[in-house]
Parts: C-alpha cells; sequence; structure tokens
C-alpha cells in the first residue's frame, strides 16, 4: 500500500483505498453520520431478520465504483489519446468525490424519510454537506478543486443532483467535450450509473438468501467509451443484454425485497408515528431538520435518533419488535383502515424503450431480448392491532 493511502476491506470489492485527502473527507461528522443511516430503512422479513448495513459502506463502494469506471473511460475511448489519455484531473476528482458524497444529505431510514418528511430531497440537502466539509478539512487538500472560485467543490453538487440542465443555477459551466461527466454518478439521461452499480451489487450480497437474480452486468461499466462529441457514455451493442440484466436485478429487487408489502407498511407507519409524535431536536420539528438550516441538528437526525424520539407513540413498536403481517384474502375485509401506501414498480422496457442510449459497436451484436418483467401497481390498505398488522392489496390499473 502506497504511504498516505487508507484502506477499507469491503464485502464487495475486497481492498478499497482513499488517498489521505480523501480520507479526511471520510473522517467529517457529516460523512461519519452515514454509518448511523440504515441502506434499506427498516426492512424485515417474516423471519424477523432485519438487514442493517448502511449508508457509508455504500458511499465508499460507489467511490470504488467511479473510480473503476473512469479508469475503463479512459481505456475505451480513443479521442482521449489527444489528451495524454486522461481525462482531465478537475473533472477525475469531481466525479469521485460526488461518487463518495452523493448520499451524504440522506435522512433517518434512507429513503424512508422522503415518505416522513415532506419534499425531502436528499440530493440538494447534501449540498450544505459539501460546502461543511470543504470549510472543515484542510485548506491544502483538493487545490484543482477549489480554483476558480471552488469551481470544482460546485461541481461536485452539480454532480450530485444529475441534471445537466440545472448547471446554471451552480453559476459554472462544463465544456461539451466533458459533459458525459453527468452520466457516471447520477445519470438522468440513461439511468445507468455507479450509484446503482454498487448498490445492486452491495444489496445481493446482504439479501442473495432471499433474493438472487442475474449479476452478470460489470462490462456495462468497464467497456464503456466516450461518445466522439463527449457529450455522452456509451456502451457496446453487445451488451445491450447485460443492461437489461442491470434493470431486471432492479426490478427483482423492488418486487421481493424493497417494496415488499411489509416494508411500504411500515414506511407509513413512520410516517404516522413520526408526524403525530412533532418529535423535536435542538427545538426543530425533525420533519423540517436539513443541513442547510440546523446542522448540528442534522448531524443527530439518524435512525436510532428517531426511534428514540417516538418511542412513547403506540405504533412504534411494531417498528422495532417482532411484527407479525397477516395477509387478508380478497373475500376478507379490514376491521378498520389505519393507514394506505401504494406501490409502483416499472417494468425494464419502460427504462430501455427510450432514444437516451448511446451505442458503439456493430448493431448485428445487439441482442435480443424478453421482457420478464411487468408494470406492477398496488394499493395496500392496512390495519394495526397491537403487535400484528392485518393488510389487503388491491390491483391497480398500470397508467398508460
Amino acid at each position: 500500500m502506497e504511504k498516505g493511502m487508507y484502506k477499507y476491506d469491503d464485502v464487495v470489492y475486497g481492498e478499497i483505498y482513499l488517498s489521505e485527502e480523501e480520507q479526511e473527507i471520510v473522517q467529517t461528522p457529516q460523512f461519519q453520520r452515514l454509518k448511523k443511516l440504515k441502506q434499506l430503512g427498516h426492512l424485515k422479513f417474516n423471519n424477523g431478520l432485519e438487514h442493517t448495513h448502511n449508508r457509508f459502506n455504500h458511499c465508499i463502494g460507489t467511490f470504488h465504483a467511479a473510480k473503476l469506471m473512469l479508469d475503463a473511460l479512459e481505456r475505451n475511448t480513443p479521442w482521449l489519446l489527444g489528451n495524454n489519455n486522461k481525462i482531465p484531473l478537475v473533472y477525475r476528482k469531481a466525479v469521485l468525490l460526488a461518487a463518495l458524497l452523493h448520499d451524504v444529505g440522506h435522512g433517518p431510514f434512507s429513503h424512508s424519510w422522503e415518505h416522513v418528511a415532506h419534499n425531502y430531497e436528499h440530493e440538494k440537502i447534501g449540498f450544505a454537506c459539501v460546502d461543511k466539509i470543504f470549510a472543515t478539512i484542510k485548506k491544502t487538500f483538493f487545490p484543482e478543486l477549489r480554483e476558480n472560485d471552488n469551481y470544482g467543490v460546485c461541481l461536485i453538487k452539480a454532480l450530485i443532483q444529475g441534471k445537466i440542465n440545472k448547471l446554471s443555477s451552480f453559476s459554472i459551466e462544463v465544456p461539451e467535450k466533458y459533459q458525459f461527466i453527468f452520466e457516471i454518478v447520477s445519470n438522468e439521461h440513461q439511468k445507468i450509473d455507479v450509484d446503482k452499480w454498487d448498490y445492486l451489487k452491495r444489496d445481493h450480497y446482504h439479501l442473495k438468501d432471499i433474493c438472487s437474480p442475474d449479476m452478470d452486468f460489470d462490462d456495462v461499466f468497464l467497456q464503456a467509451s466516450i461518445s466522439q462529441c463527449g457529450k455522452h457514455i456509451q456502451y457496446r451493442y453487445e451488451d445491450y443484454g447485460r443492461i437489461y440484466k442491470l434493470f431486471a436485478a432492479r426490478w427483482q429487487f423492488h418486487r421481493k425485497c424493497y417494496l415488499l408489502p411489509n416494508n411500504a407498511i411500515l414506511d407509513d407507519i413512520l410516517r404516522i408515528a413520526v408526524n403525530e409524535t412533532k418529535a423535536k431536536i435542538n427545538g426543530v420539528n425533525i420533519c423540517e431538520i436539513n443541513a442547510e438550516n440546523n446542522m448540528a441538528a442534522f448531524l443527530e437526525l439518524t435512525d436510532e435518533k428517531v426511534l428514540e424520539l417516538i418511542e412513547k407513540h403506540p405504533l412504534s413498536k411494531l417498528l422495532t419488535g417482532q411484527t407479525e403481517f397477516c395477509r387478508l384474502q380478497d373475500n376478507e375485509k379490514l376491521k378498520e383502515v389505519s393507514g394506505q401506501t401504494k406501490i409502483h414498480i416499472p417494468s425494464v422496457m419502460s427504462y430501455l424503450n427510450c432514444d437516451n442510449f448511446q451505442f458503439s459497436g456493430d448493431p448485428k451484436d445487439k441482442p435480443a431480448v424478453t421482457d420478464e418483467t411487468e408494470t406492477i401497481e398496488e394499493a395496500i390498505s392496512f390495519y394495526t392491532d397491537e403487535t400484528k398488522i392485518f393488510y389487503k392489496i388491491d390491483i391497480l390499473e398500470p397508467k398508460q
């Protein structure tokens, strides 16, 4: 290991190395807080098993995946030879740190908090964390990002948001030749990015006993290149089937894990308990806390803290105990309704049937794929009774 490098042992990639500069970011309280946010919220299965891998590990992994993809793009893109076969350092480092910090604004229980706090957007809330981190770490670190009035720091925030059409709001510009960087961390254009690459591989490791889809899609990223114009990332025609596998894996995880009725109901119960408790940290309602308006309170806003604040609510024990879920048959009626939540899972072809994908190679190499997924729309009504939850699923017609 090189001097000044820091090693992390990761369940997905093995050894991951960070520089001294990157390690100082990891040691900030904003990043350390991610250890206290479960990656999959309060996901539980009927056997009571609770999955507790966290946002910290996912962000370290996404950083590593971004490095792998940047290296691949440099190997696979002929026109980069005119630039010493390198992506300019300011863009490379901005991508790596955007990958490292992309989830730093998440609320408690990760995406579950977006059902609780109105209009909570973890990407935008992370901007204040990025600013605070760069104000905290050594001023001599990341000089190439601090130049030109913190151009690179602004670029990190823009890459986290992933919307190149919003660049003007950050008061920066990116030359057309390097706009492909907006398709690495948060890809609004094609929906394929290193964030998905890591969380699918990470969740597969932790959930493989429950859901084990075909994960043969590494080459989607490792064989990608940059288009001649520089605006987009392009994929090989021969990897079209692997692109399908990536989205199919995501579909299966949503159907069999992320959006299980049990998990969707617990999301709604969390919302009910938090909103009725009106809990506060430092005098601020926890639903109104974010990194911009109250950094001290935000750093305390974690899974454990929220459960502590709502523990006196009668529904809180359903989030922390051995909850029994009882599905009612179609002809049965709920005693009463405590709440209702909806599930929406798009089919894989709703992503692939778009004109946004850029391909390289011979079109004849593109394999035919048969979509084995469907768009799912369900409404779940439930009733709580001490340690039991009774629920009923109504199938809805997918929106055209």
